[in-house]
């Protein structure tokens, strides 16, 4: 190990896990933040920080949930189950996976926010309107090659499956990165409202 990692650094090199595959990547430090800023120039959705913005992160999750939590539009269980944890809380960052499995090696955004202040919002969140979700969509969304099977013998059973039937697969670049954030929230409420749910 010791001599991998003279060798890494003796010729800048870099070391990844790769997207897929449960292999490992080598190149070159340059190759490798060339990739990084190919992606940066494609999606246009990342700015390098000047500053470490985080106490100011944490102060406004923190002061919202107070605002929101002194106004009553949460109980004091859930002020709790979001408020974040000064002990463990961290600024999220941005690391690259290579996508070996693809023509040029490009890099996959991994967005490390495990310990950030906004994290307990998000799961509170996620735990609350998830099941909403899934009730809602079941009969529409396909999670695995098992529900895939079942959706298309339930289609055949309908008589739906003809020898003119087309199928299209199709891969979204960058969805996460590419969603402008007021409207993925205008569409969280239409759909709730939809649904049934205020």
């Amino acid at each position: 190990v010791v001599s991998i990692q003279r060798k890494i650094k003796k010729h800048h090199l870099i070391l990844r896990v790769t997207d897929k595959g449960y292999n490992f990547y080598i190149g070159t430090e340059k190759e490798f933040d060339k990739k990084a800023q190919n992606f940066f120039q494609d999606t246009k959705a990342f700015i390098e920080l000047k500053e470490n913005p985080f106490n100011k992160i944490q102060d406004n999750v923190i002061h919202l949930l107070n605002q929101i939590r002194a106004k009553h539009f949460i109980f004091q269980w859930q002020y709790n189950k979001m408020m974040p944890n000064r002990i463990k809380c961290q600024l999220a960052h941005l690391y690259f996976n290579p996508k070996t499995h693809k023509d040029g090696i490009p890099v996959r955004p991994i967005e490390n926010t495990i310990n950030a202040p906004t994290t307990n919002v998000s799961n509170y969140l996620d735990e609350i309107i998830r099941p909403i979700f899934d009730k809602e969509c079941q009969n529409t969304t396909i999670i695995d090659g098992t529900s895939l099977i079942q959706a298309l013998h339930q289609y055949m059973r309908k008589g739906l499956f003809k020898s003119t039937t087309l199928f299209c697969t199709f891969d979204i670049r960058n969805l996460y990165t590419m969603l402008p954030q007021e409207e993925a929230l205008d569409i969280l409420v239409e759909f709730l409202h939809v649904h049934g749910y205020t």
